[in-house]
């Protein structure tokens, strides 16, 4: 379950400490729909079980939102999306880049 943002979320976001991500597509369904706003920590430490936000590794201009499902002992990560039948994650590009992931979904904007 992903807590819904504190107003101390909503300031780390104003001075740019945090970021606010919008959900595309339904890849992370039933944790995150189309349409949601996330609150990306990009300091954090992602590890296993962590929902991130990455670049995509082959066109790094878009972004994707997964679960870490394993960290490989070379530092990479595998990525899945929630909603399996309707996400694009490491079983089609493979792993990823620790500095390819830009932070961690911290909480939700409602």
């Amino acid at each position: 379950m992903i807590p819904d943002a504190s107003i101390i979320d909503h300031i780390y976001i104003l001075i740019g400490w945090r970021a606010n991500v919008r959900i595309e597509g339904p890849s992370m369904l039933p944790v995150l729909a189309d349409g949601d706003r996330v609150v990306v920590d990009p300091s954090a430490k992602p590890k296993k079980g962590d929902i991130v936000v990455a670049y995509h590794p082959y066109k790094k201009s878009v972004s994707i939102v997964k679960r870490i499902v394993d960290i490989l002992p070379d530092g990479r990560f595998v990525l899945l999306g929630e909603n399996l039948d309707e996400s694009t994650d490491s079983r089609q590009f493979g792993t990823i880049a620790a500095k390819d992931i830009f932070g961690k979904v911290v909480s939700r904007i409602r």
